[in-house]
């Protein structure tokens, strides 16, 4: 079985990067960056990463939603 963990980060129009919070879902990570959007000045995005099980590089893949 594989697991995917969505991560929504924050690249701070400062310079630094930071993590917001961690999802199970793109949904819900979709919906935090939608209100973090509206709360601080960054660029967000929403990066898939798995968590569990055996992975190969052709499983791989980057998942993203830009506000």
């Amino acid at each position: 079985m594989k697991s995917m963990l969505f991560i929504l980060v924050a690249q701070l129009n400062a310079g630094g990067i930071q993590t917001v919070g961690a999802y199970p879902t793109l949904e819900q990570c979709r919906d935090a960056l939608n209100v973090a959007a509206t709360n601080v000045a960054a660029y967000y995005s929403c990066e898939a990463t798995p968590v569990q099980g055996t992975w190969q590089r052709k499983d791989s893949r980057y998942a993203i939603a830009r506000e």
